[in-house]
């Protein structure tokens, strides 16, 4: 059975940043992804903007993020990721990728964690020294353990009736062979913003939003997009505002408005109204009980275990590895408290 000092569940940005850490710290760590690295980010569309500004999610301050195809202050999300992909390569991270984290037992020094490698086929170690081979029940050990597991492993759900169904999907990003729907977009953020901009013109779209109208025209307004128009103009597309949806059921959208109940009948339906960490693996792990130690990050459920990044409510544009580009990067700060309070737990190695 592998053990080791502290595991990291999760390599976003969170958890590669401290990978980085408790390594130049001489611990013998060990980083796991239930899929690829930025898992949760690949399940945007590679072309779509990220919001967060570029300063803030820098990881390697010698080898700062390349926005070519973005702007000077927002990379393309595909750049983000390669970005994150390319520092673990440098700094030489022991991940293991296709390892989800099922449960841990035991306590502080001691745990023993239940993994489970999915990989099939085998997938390579980032420097191709290891490959994770079958798909079996492995077990690891270590003294630590840091859940960095993000913001966006669940969709947030409306408690409606259809929103499970198979037409309806939480995560928008393979576009391009979509054409000649009926779309239904749910949501008033910068996602259905931008699956909006990129399917309207092949496509005719209702946009439900129970935000106002002026809210939304200005998000249209500030939108930043690769389409090479200095605004977000939409065609095809109807919007509702200030409404809500009632029932998915049958691929038949039923829509309070202001005006009175309507129906719509769609083909693909895309409920993008936000994210929100593994409830029930936190369950399972703390007994939902998500609160810590201000000054260490410790869970107070389950002392020895830490948590990290949205987990912790520092959320991925606040990174933490550099102030150079961004000076009021608060991260910074969470990230030294980590590296101290390790410190602390491992005097005298």
């Amino acid at each position: 059975m592998a053990s080791y000092d502290v595991i990291v569940v999760g390599c976003g940005g969170w958890g590669l940043a401290v990978l980085k850490v408790l390594t130049e710290m001489g611990l013998h760590v060990m980083g796991i992804e239930r899929e690829d690295i930025c898992h949760n980010l690949r399940q945007y569309m590679k072309r779509m903007v990220m919001h967060s500004r570029l300063s803030y999610m820098v990881l390697d301050p010698a080898d700062a993020i390349l926005a070519q195809k973005g702007d000077a202050h927002h990379p393309l999300i595909e750049e983000l990721i390669q970005s994150y992909r390319d520092f673990a390569v440098k700094f030489d991270l022991p991940i293991k990728t296709h390892h989800e984290l099922i449960d841990i037992e035991g306590s502080k020094n001691d745990f023993v964690l239940t993994v489970r490698n999915s990989a099939f086929p085998p997938v390579q170690h980032l420097k191709g020294a290891h490959a994770s081979h079958g798909n079996r029940i492995v077990r690891l050990t270590a003294k630590r353990v840091v859940l960095a597991t993000g913001s966006f492993d669940c969709p947030n759900l409306a408690g409606i009736p259809g929103e499970l169904d198979e037409a309806v999907h939480h995560y928008f990003h393979e576009w391009e062979h979509i054409k000649d729907k009926n779309l239904l977009f749910i949501g008033g953020g910068f996602s259905a913003a931008d699956g909006i901009i990129a399917l309207c013109q092949r496509n005719t779209i209702l946009w439900v939003v129970r935000k106002p109208i002026g809210v939304i025209e200005q998000i249209l307004h500030d939108q930043k997009t690769s389409w090479g128009q200095a605004d977000a103009r939409l065609v095809n597309t109807e919007i509702l505002a200030n409404s809500q949806i009632l029932s998915l059921e049958d691929s038949t959208a039923v829509i309070q408005t202001p005006h009175g109940q309507k129906t719509w009948d769609y083909d693909l339906c895309f409920m993008l109204i936000g994210h929100k960490p593994n409830e029930e693996l936190c369950a399972r792990l703390l007994h939902g009980n998500l609160a810590y130690d201000e000054e260490t990050f410790e869970s107070c459920e389950r002392p020895g275990v830490y948590l990290v990044g949205a987990l912790a409510k520092k959320h991925l544009e606040h990174i933490g590895l550099t102030d150079r580009l961004c000076p009021d990067n608060q991260g910074v700060r969470y990230i030294e408290r980590i590296r101290y309070a390790m410190q602390q737990e491992f005097r005298g190695r």
